[in-house]
């Protein structure tokens, strides 16, 4: 019985591992070392950190000035932040009046647009009635061209 279960271990043993059969020893252990040595990596796609992708957004530091250029937020707001805030006030101000104008004449061009209309829709021909007229035209003289076949044909 143990020759027999030491038979499919060893064709077990075989599809595993790479036996170095009719070599030399000294062959086998330069192989055995080589191997052991040698070791792949996976595929960079397959690694979850690597050195070469950074991992993290930049963080940002606060920055520090030595001059003082800059007021703090402790410091009240100073007269040219004042006026610079007064100034961009007037020209969103100017802004909306001058959006106010335009759409005040865009308002006034269509006004006297439909006017216009309205004062040339009597001149207009009536395409409705032109084209019933031309209908009619024409059933009248397919059927007077049909009186005249017939009265041919007796």
């Amino acid at each position: 019985m143990s020759v027999q279960a030491e038979v499919p271990e060893q064709e077990e043993f075989d599809k595993l591992f790479t036996v170095f059969d009719g070599s030399s020893p000294e062959d086998v252990s330069h192989a055995r070392q080589l191997w052991s040595s040698l070791s792949l990596l996976p595929p960079l796609e397959s690694r979850l950190v690597s050195a070469d992708i950074r991992q993290r957004l930049p963080v940002s530091r606060p920055q520090r000035s030595s001059t003082g250029a800059r007021p703090s937020a402790s410091e009240p707001p100073s007269v040219h932040d004042a006026l610079q805030l007064q100034e961009e006030r007037r020209r969103y101000a100017a802004m909306a009046d001058q959006r106010k104008e335009i759409q005040a004449l865009m308002r006034r061009q269509r006004e006297q647009r439909i006017q216009k209309e309205l004062l040339s829709v009597a001149f207009k021909p009536k395409a409705k009635v032109f084209r019933e007229n031309m209908r009619q035209q024409q059933e009248a003289s397919e059927t007077e061209m049909d009186k005249e076949l017939v009265k041919q044909l007796q």
